[in-house]
């Protein structure tokens, strides 16, 4: 009997100790598994899959070329956020599903990249009117822009953001993802000095951006240049009589030679603006994040093309 007993004893410690090392090794295998990124945003998509390389599986809602203004997701996107282990916003309002989104997911999943980027532009929406330098007048119904992508110094910021999520996600393999994000960052910086250059190249009088809709107030801080938009910070948005008659008379006034579309912008409102005033349709920008043609479909590819684009086009 004391044999048994001691036999039974031994038999259950040596389960116990098999069961502890199964969920020992299922917790190192979570901890190995490459983290789950939902990505709501094309520039995110790229950033989370630069910074996290084989430390991330990376699922974007949104591919190139669609605007992320209208975009709703489906019952399979909803499933695929409930996944995830992270997922990475544009931010600052640009989503307007995303309240919706969140009410069932746990506190933290979701983390709004724009809204912790620093010093975003404040656009005042009573008054949509001419602004120079990009910046908008100091009111307290203004709201920030959401369009941090299309310069490089907020890049800069949204790059870090990723990468402070991923490593506290992934703390096994924070060297990697750093040095990923370091190589990466040197990358983007690099546009900046280039792009200044192909902006002093346009003569002061000439450094107005007419554009589809308000989507350019990061890039006209960064560069210098003055913005002109059609519509406010949404595609969806409409413009006014006055509008249209305050931008055919600023761009008379100033002689501008060229106004700008934009890829995923329904252009008809500045196909007005062309007959009225002669301008020329400069080459399409892309506003609300990568575009769906090979060459900007990546973020050096978007800056670099945004930049020719205006500098020519300007010139």
């Amino acid at each position: 009997m004391f044999h048994r007993t001691l036999r039974f004893v031994r038999t259950g410690l040596a389960l116990a100790g098999l069961s502890f090392l199964a969920a020992a090794s299922v917790a190192q295998g979570t901890a190995d598994a490459p983290l789950r990124v939902v990505t709501l945003h094309t520039v995110l998509t790229e950033i989370a899959r630069e910074v996290g390389g084989d430390a991330v599986t990376v699922v974007p809602l949104l591919r190139p070329g669609v605007d992320p203004h209208v975009f709703e997701p489906a019952p399979a996107d909803i499933r695929r956020v409930r996944e995830a282990d992270v997922v990475l916003a544009a931010g600052l309002g640009m989503e307007t599903y995303l309240p919706r989104l969140q009410r069932d997911l746990p506190a933290g999943r979701v983390v709004e990249v724009g809204n912790r980027i620093p010093d975003p532009v404040q656009v005042c929406t009573a008054d949509h009117g001419h602004e120079g330098h990009g910046h908008a007048h100091d009111h307290d119904h203004g709201e920030d822009d959401p369009h941090w992508w299309v310069a490089v110094d907020p890049l800069l910021a949204a790059i870090d953001i990723v990468t402070t999520e991923l490593v506290a996600r992934r703390p096994a393999a924070a060297p990697a993802i750093q040095a990923r994000a370091s190589a990466y960052r040197a990358r983007i910086a690099a546009l900046k000095p280039w792009a200044q250059a192909e902006i002093a190249r346009i003569p002061e009088a000439q450094r107005l951006l007419v554009t589809s809709h308000d989507a350019f107030r990061y890039l006209a801080r960064e560069y210098g240049l003055e913005v002109q938009p059609l519509l406010g910070l949404s595609t969806a948005d409409e413009t006014s009589a006055r509008r249209l008659a305050e931008t055919v008379e600023l761009i008379r006034e100033r002689r501008l030679r060229t106004v700008f579309a934009e890829a995923s912008a329904n252009d008809r409102t500045l196909a007005a603006i062309v007959r009225e005033t002669g301008a020329k349709p400069g080459r399409p920008l892309c506003a609300d994040g990568l575009g769906g043609q090979p060459g900007t479909d990546t973020i050096e590819g978007m800056i670099r093309h945004n930049i020719l684009a205006i500098a020519e086009g300007l010139r």
